[in-house]
């Protein structure tokens, strides 16, 4: 058996960070669950565990048998047409991306599992809108449809090589409008349709702050985003040559440092006290704003994107 060539060895190696970048992506779930859990009130909390697990197993599931072929198998400027229940040897040709998905069977299903991870991240952030307001049934009905035709076909519009928006040329390197974007909007039109959660305006209109019950999950739970903000990013660039994923690190880093800056910094202005929460949600902020220029931005511009970013939010 000869020794692997140089080249075989960059393509494993890219794959290798593939398939921990999705792993990291995965493990994000766990961050949006310890979220929502410090933001529910006490008798709620449970129900946010279950919500988790159910979505990410539709989710996988969906994604398996349509998502993946609408997203990225090939097609118009519309979706993908071909690939559906992806399989073992399956290949797909038509990423706008494509460095470490080659032709070897591992390599693509490296990138499948990849964006896999982004479709649900995306769902998950539909629900923190429906915290604590709205039916289980509603979770895993909705995720069948976000999974199968909402999030794949903006997921090809803008990183398929046939997609509308890239074509236009318009640039989102790891997803601040395909995944952020897309499941923000779902989530505003899910908050339209249910309104404020109960006891969150008293009789005569004024707003009631409704505070978590556990602000160290929260924590905890922005802490788990942060890191897995690394494989988000830093795995967009789809390899590990020329040391670029690294870079990609660093600017996530510094944007999301500037989200918290930029939160608590406005927040102390306004009330002379440092709010947990928006500190985190400044975190958060920066770390979204970063996501879609991660890629294409030096270092000073990345604490700039994340301040402002903190002071929005």
């Amino acid at each position: 058996m000869s020794a692997p060539t140089p080249a075989e060895l960059q393509r494993d190696l890219d794959t290798l960070w593939v398939v921990i970048a999705a792993g990291l992506v995965l493990f994000m779930q766990a961050g949006f669950l310890l979220l929502e859990v410090g933001f529910s009130r006490a008798k709620n909390a449970g129900a946010a565990v279950a919500k988790i697990f159910v979505n990410l197993s539709v989710a996988s599931v969906v994604w398996w048998v349509a998502g993946f072929a609408i997203a990225f198998g090939g097609g118009g400027w519309l979706a993908g047409g071909s690939g559906f229940f992806y399989n073992v040897g399956t290949h797909y040709s038509g990423l706008a991306a494509d460095p470490a998905t080659g032709t070897a069977t591992g390599h693509s299903a490296a990138f499948f599992m990849f964006q896999f991870a982004f479709a649900a991240i995306s769902l998950a952030i539909v629900w923190g809108t429906t915290l604590e307001r709205i039916k289980f049934i509603a979770y895993p009905l909705f995720g069948v449809l976000f999974c199968a035709v909402i999030y794949p076909f903006v997921a090809h519009w803008e990183w398929a090589r046939d997609g509308f928006l890239y074509r236009m040329g318009i640039q989102d390197f790891a997803g601040s409008s395909v995944v952020h974007l897309t499941g923000a909007t779902a989530a505003l039109a899910a908050l339209l349709l249910l309104g404020p959660r109960s006891g969150k305006y008293g009789p005569r209109g004024e707003p009631r702050a409704i505070p978590g019950h556990n602000m160290p999950l929260f924590g905890l739970g922005v802490a788990i985003l942060w890191l897995g903000w690394i494989g988000f990013n830093g795995g967009s660039t789809l390899g590990t040559g020329g040391g670029r994923f690294a870079e990609v690190v660093v600017v996530t880093n510094l944007g999301a440092a500037g989200g918290v800056i930029g939160a608590s910094l406005l927040v102390w202005l306004l009330s002379r006290k440092l709010d947990v929460g928006m500190a985190g949600n400044g975190a958060i902020a920066g770390l979204v704003a970063i996501t879609a220029p991660s890629g294409f931005v030096e270092f000073w511009a990345a604490p700039i994107i994340g301040l402002v970013a903190g002071l929005i939010v």
